[in-house]
C-alpha cells in the first residue's frame, strides 16, 4: 500500500512543515487542523514519519502547487473536506503519472517490503491515454 504508507505520510510532512515554518502555526494548532495528535505533528516535522519519500514528491512542480493549495485549504477557518480529498487524490494521480510511485516502491522494498512491485505496469497508471475504466 504505497499510497497509504508513503504518499500520504510524505504529504503530511510537507503540509505540517509549511504550516509551522512558513505560516508560524504552533504544533498543537497544526495537529488540530490536520486531525492528528501533536506528537504525530512533531514526528512529521522531524521526518520520523513520512520523511523518506519527501524528496521524491518535492521534485515535482505539480505536486508543490497542489500542496500549496492544500495548505491554503487547511488554513481556512472552515476546512472543506471535499476540497482536501480532491487535492489528495490529485497528488496521488500526479505521483502515478510522474512515476514517483515506482521510486517509492523501491524504497519500500529496500526497507523489507514485499519485493519487486509491478502495480504500475499492471494498472498502466502512468498512461493517461487509457480511460480510468480500462485501468
Amino acid at each position: 500500500m504505497v499510497v497509504t504508507s508513503q504518499v500520504l505520510p510524505a504529504v503530511r510532512v510537507m503540509v505540517a512543515r509549511d504550516l509551522i515554518q512558513v505560516h508560524e502555526l504552533k504544533p498543537t494548532t497544526v495537529a488540530s487542523k490536520m486531525g492528528v495528535t501533536p506528537a504525530a505533528v512533531t514526528q512529521y516535522v522531524s521526518g520520523v514519519r513520512g520523511g523518506k519519500t519527501v524528496p521524491i514528491l518535492s521534485k515535482s512542480k505539480r505536486v508543490k502547487r497542489l500542496l500549496e493549495k492544500l495548505v491554503q485549504e487547511v488554513l481556512r477557518t472552515q476546512v472543506d473536506q471535499c476540497a482536501v480529498i480532491a487535492l489528495l487524490c490529485e497528488v496521488c494521480r500526479v505521483a502515478r503519472e510522474e512515476r514517483m510511485l515506482c521510486q517509492m516502491c523501491d524504497i519500500s522494498a529496500a526497507a523489507g517490503g514485499e519485493g519487486e512491485c509491478n502495480i504500475c505496469s499492471r494498472l498502466r497508471c502512468w498512461d493517461t491515454s487509457v480511460p480510468p475504466s480500462e485501468h
